[in-house]
């Protein structure tokens, strides 16, 4: 009876040796994803366009001399044509913010023009006009014979929209041929610009849900997701040649959202990518973890 008690002892024992050895995580290696996940705090290439039509994302841009790709006139021929005065130092997928805005192009009417050539021209007049001694009654624009200086000053900065809606964060609907004519004060080569140079919203930004965008736009206004590309077409008045380059805006609310959800951001598209590869994998219940430095999935069975 001793020898088979001390068997059942071992038997036991074993037993649950095997239980604890078999149930312990095991470790599955998970290759990266073949997506690349886009860094959200690229920013575009220098550009040497009168009238900038970037080509990718890199590096701050700015405008100067020099003669559009084949591929930049298509693109800006196809956004109410191309700005051939080269002191409207245009440049695509741009929202310059500037400091105020002395004629809006959001209402009925509005301010809506053809093309972003005569959105430039417009602020040209505006700042012809305006901004001087005894200007504020005085009509800047000949076929809007209503619209007076006031007593703002002369326009600098002019922003156009060449799309059926052109996206914004807010609560208006913004149509073809807005033409905004706004001033900066000093330092125009250095445009303030909500975007610091960057022609697309960051992909972690796209990706997000809408609750957690920077600010609220409401489905009747944008019922769709955030475009790739900033759909505005800018420019600042300055000589031929000058080197206009984005300034960040006083208030930076892109690289705020950035620096809290672009990490986080991509990271959960890392992760959920995983968990449909481990889960095809394992099909069994599970739990995992992602191991950001090693890519690895701890599973346990």
């Amino acid at each position: 009876m001793q020898v088979l008690a001390s068997v059942l002892i071992f038997l036991g024992l074993a037993l649950l040796a095997f239980t604890s050895i078999s149930s312990a995580p095991r470790i599955v290696r998970m290759e990266p994803s073949s997506r690349a996940i886009p860094s959200a705090t690229t920013v575009s290439p220098a550009s040497p366009l009168p009238v900038s039509a970037p080509a990718n994302e890199g590096k701050p841009q700015a405008s100067g001399a020099g003669a559009p790709s084949e591929a930049s006139r298509s693109d800006l021929s196809t956004r109410s044509g191309a700005v051939a005065d080269p002191t409207c130092h245009a440049r695509l997928h741009t929202d310059y913010m500037g400091e105020r805005a002395p004629v809006w192009g959001l209402g009925k009417p509005g301010f809506h023009l053809q093309s972003a050539a005569e959105c430039c021209a417009a602020c040209q007049a505006h700042n012809r006009v305006c901004g001087k001694p005894g200007s504020s009654a005085k009509a800047w624009w000949p076929s809007r014979p209503e619209l007076r200086c006031g007593n703002n000053p002369g326009c600098n900065v002019w922003v156009y929209c060449p799309e059926k809606q052109c996206f914004a964060f807010d609560i208006h609907v913004h149509t073809q041929g807005e033409c905004w004519l706004k001033q900066q004060h000093a330092n125009i080569t250095r445009p303030k610009d909500p975007h610091e140079g960057h022609t697309s919203f960051p992909a972690a930004m796209r990706a997000s849900p809408r609750e957690v965008w920077p600010w609220a736009v409401d489905k009747k206004i944008w019922p769709g997701g955030i475009p790739e590309k900033v759909p505005w077409i800018s420019g600042v008045l300055a000589p031929e040649g000058a080197q206009v380059t984005s300034a960040p805006a006083d208030d930076r609310w892109r690289k705020r959202w950035c620096d809290k959800h672009a990490d986080s951001g991509q990271r959960t598209e890392w992760t959920q990518h995983s968990q449909e590869r481990v889960s095809r994998v394992t099909p069994s219940f599970f739990k995992w973890q992602l191991d950001s430095i090693d890519q690895f999935i701890i599973v346990s069975a």
